[in-house]
């Protein structure tokens, strides 16, 4: 990713970060239906997945050399953060919780 950003690069990413999540959030709520969170909390969901995915590049050191991967591994921390929560909602709901 950017090695250093000041605020207003940050606060760009954030912006278009938070419009994409928004789309891809309203599309999960058709794909998931019952084991989705509606659109805003899939919304939320994905933008805290993409926080911990942009988290694990910055601060985990793992051996990725290029910006593309990273990108990649902000975008599948926003998934997977989004699968484990419906699955675990899922379970839940089987079990009568």
């Amino acid at each position: 990713m950017i090695s250093n950003p000041d605020m207003a690069m940050f606060l760009f990413l954030a912006l278009i970060g938070s419009a994409g999540a928004y789309f891809v959030g309203f599309a999960m709520n058709g794909v998931l239906e019952d084991d989705g969170f509606g659109v805003f909390l899939n919304t939320l969901i994905l933008i805290a997945g993409g926080f911990l995915g942009f988290h694990a590049t910055r601060y985990v050191h793992l051996p990725i050399p290029t910006t593309s991967m990273q990108a990649m591994l902000v975008v599948s921390g926003a998934f997977l953060s989004l699968a484990l929560l419906a699955i675990m909602k899922n379970v839940a709901r089987k079990t009568g919780f």
